[in-house]
């Protein structure tokens, strides 16, 4: 494996200075890879010790060591012992002002090693993950095994700097996503790697107690357009609330929209549930193109996430033939509209994530789904980070599937889903362990069950119930 910064280079880009200097005799002219995980370090690695919320990396340095890091970089200095046994082993200790700024700098310049990558650069209040899996998928049409998206939803300050490290000579493509819960972060994580396709995926009711209300979402992810390469794309829906903060953000960038409106450059008409799979219409307003095809992925939702896709390989230059096959071939990960037969019981497992919008969404899903099914049972559970909308947003939501599944069986978990719940008398349990304990052998053969809830409640506990 090659190397990804000399020694000179590490102390250059951080701006540290050497606590154990690397030695001038030394048969080792840098490290080969970067981490911020003691679990991941591997033999000729950098390990940088960031300091979080939760944990504080200075705790791993000896488990680092024994991972064999060729090199580590430090906020604080470690005790003697450590100092010694890294002397001893000729091991360099850089210490820095700031441990995750010298990480995400690192990342920055292990990214600038790459002017011939292609890069799309994914954010929006709800389905990320699910849309950059649809990217990716597209992609891989043009550039088979030569595309990297980012792992999971490592999408944080920590994350997005994880995946640069990741690239290498033989990515092509890079499909990164960018989330964010406060102002200002999509802004300075998208100053890491500015992509020459910018796309937000949609403006919904997502961590509202910090942005105040869809305005405040809009000019957020919008930040992520204005960070786009000024020569490349900025893709963003027709008919998302705070468009022209969109618009605005885009400046003389080329845009692309999309939505289900007439007004959007690639246009999705979702046709429903045929024969078993899933009927979309995709049209292209320029090119005055159409194509119907059938997938795997239901709800007019995620039609509108497959425009997102088309508009993003339009942007890369694909074909309108390329960009289906991609989406007909897209698998999402688990958790996001997962469904398994347990013992004749169906779950419809999308207990990832939730806010009102892909809550919403998840009951018109289910109600087309289930739609021939002998017993229904919607189990929703609490949206996390809504602020001071967030009694209203579950009351509204339980309202809702009362009036959508008039004869399912509703229960709700969580304190604020059973604060709705008991206004509304709709069954409810404080937590998981107290639901899956109650309701253990009361489902039978036949019965379709929804999970909904942000990942926090663990609703996807719930299939060995």
């Amino acid at each position: 494996m090659g190397i990804f910064f000399s020694w000179n280079e590490l102390a250059e880009v951080t701006g540290g200075e050497w606590l154990i200097a690397p030695g001038a005799d030394s048969s080792v002219a840098g490290v080969t890879s970067v981490f911020d995980d003691s679990r991941a370090v591997v033999p000729g690695a950098l390990f940088v010790a960031t300091v979080g919320e939760l944990t504080d990396g200075h705790r791993y340095l000896a488990q680092a060591l024994d991972a064999q890091a060729a090199a580590v970089c430090l906020e604080r200095a470690p005790d003697e012992a450590l100092l010694q046994r890294m002397r001893s082993a000729g091991i360099p200790c850089l210490q820095v002002s700031h441990g995750l700024a010298a990480f995400q700098r690192l990342a920055q310049a292990h990214r600038q090693k790459f002017p011939e990558l292609l890069e799309l650069a994914v954010t929006g209040s709800c389905g990320k993950t699910s849309t950059k899996e649809l990217f990716a998928a597209v992609l891989e049409q043009r550039w088979p095994g030569r595309v990297l998206k980012t792992l999971g939803n490592t999408n944080n300050h920590y994350g997005v700097p994880r995946n640069l490290f990741r690239l290498t000579s033989e990515t092509a493509v890079a499909v990164l996503e960018m989330g964010s819960n406060h102002p200002g972060e999509i802004a300075h994580l998208v100053s890491l790697a500015p992509p020459q396709v910018g796309l937000v995926c949609n403006i919904g009711h997502a961590h509202l107690e910090f942005f105040h209300d869809l305005r405040g979402v809009a000019t957020e992810k919008g930040a992520l357009l204005a960070g786009t390469d000024e020569n490349g794309w900025a893709i963003f829906p027709r008919e998302a609330e705070g468009y022209d903060i969109l618009l605005e953000k885009a400046g003389k960038r080329r845009c692309l929209t999309f939505g289900s409106s007439p007004d959007a450059d690639v246009r999705s008409e979702y046709l429903g549930l045929q024969n078993g799979l899933f009927r979309v219409r995709l049209s292209w307003r320029n090119s005055c193109t159409s194509r119907e095809f059938s997938w795997q992925l239901g709800g007019a939702h995620q039609a509108l996430n497959a425009a997102a896709a088309a508009a993003a390989g339009t942007a890369f230059g694909l074909t309108p033939d390329e960009i289906i096959r991609g989406l007909q071939n897209c698998v999402l990960p688990g958790q996001r509209m997962e469904v398994r037969e347990i013992d004749g019981i169906t779950w419809c497992n999308d207990a990832y994530n939730s806010n009102p919008d892909s809550a919403r969404a998840a009951l018109d899903w289910f109600a087309e789904l289930s739609a021939n099914a002998e017993k229904r049972v919607l189990i929703l559970g609490d949206m996390r980070e809504l602020g001071g909308n967030a009694e209203m947003a579950h009351f509204e939501l339980l309202q809702k599937a009362r009036r959508d599944f008039p004869e399912a069986r509703i229960i709700a978990v969580g304190a604020l889903c059973a604060k709705a719940a008991r206004s509304l008398d709709i069954e409810h349990f404080p937590d998981t362990d107290t639901a899956k304990a109650a309701l253990k052998g009361a489902f039978s053969s036949g019965t379709w069950i929804l999970l909904k809830a942000s990942n926090g409640v663990q609703l996807y506990r719930f299939p060995d119930c």
